[in-house]
């Protein structure tokens, strides 16, 4: 390793806010999922249980990932974590650990605003990667982020200005997915509650057997069925997207 030369400033991480947004979000979690085990525990079900419970997990499903995310990343950097500039390159240090790199050994540059809440940290982040293939993020947790990301500016002007994101969707999905997700799972619950209510109306054996009512066609059980297949896969397909672009913007 190459001598560094003198210390320039250090830039300790704030690792305390992950955990607490990891606890924030945690709680948002339980809260639903209390109600969903509460109302399965005490039998408060009925025909409609289906689509209270996607709307009560729904937003578990969503929450949960980013709080466990935010879990990860507070406990991967530690209680001590901090970025020291020198006067040839600079370090990252974790658990007492020490990776450093001279400025010719950065490959590309990507800071960025993202707008998000600047407690957490999640308002900027600048991916820096390095010849050989490694890489690594400082977030708005980090003291004096966008200082640190100009001095790697300054000192590396042949770094590329490499694009990490998912540009123009990582502005659309972080609402978009979320809505979808919402409908897209009422739609599954709407479509299978339908089949089941229709069933137990129509059959003379059930307690919930409604006298007039007309069994569904074969054609319209397929359509629901199609509709089941469909909108549960696109619900599935939202709530990834959803999490991945939140991994992006809150990392």
């Amino acid at each position: 390793m190459q001598p560094l030369g003198g210390l320039v400033s250090v830039h300790p991480v704030a690792n305390g806010r992950r955990w607490l947004a990891a606890l924030v979000y945690l709680l948002g979690a339980a809260v639903p999922a209390g109600v969903f085990a509460a109302l399965i525990v005490f039998s408060i079900v009925g025909p409609g249980f289906g689509r209270v419970g996607a709307f009560l997990l729904i937003p578990v499903i969503v929450v949960l990932p980013v709080a466990l995310f935010q879990l990860v990343k507070a406990i991967y950097g530690g209680f001590a974590e901090s970025y020291e500039v020198y006067e040839r390159g600079f370090a990252h240090v974790r658990w007492g650990r020490r990776r450093s790199w001279t400025w010719d050994e950065v490959y590309g540059l990507d800071p960025r605003e993202k707008g998000g809440n600047r407690r957490y940290g999640w308002d900027f982040s600048c991916a820096v990667s390095f010849h050989g293939g490694s890489r690594l993020i400082f977030t708005g947790v980090t003291r004096d982020a966008r200082q640190l990301a100009e001095t790697l500016e300054s000192h590396c002007p042949e770094a590329r200005r490499v694009d990490f994101g998912v540009g123009w969707v990582d502005d659309v999905l972080p609402w978009a997915t979320p809505v979808a997700a919402v409908g897209l799972g009422w739609l599954t619950w709407w479509a299978i509650d339908t089949i089941i209510i229709n069933d137990e109306q129509t059959d003379s054996l059930s307690p919930h057997y409604v006298e007039g009512v007309e069994q569904l066609s074969e054609g319209e059980i397929g359509g629901l069925s199609m509709v089941i297949l469909f909108s549960g896969l696109g619900a599935v397909a939202a709530v990834v997207a959803f999490i991945w672009v939140m991994v992006d913007r809150f990392r």
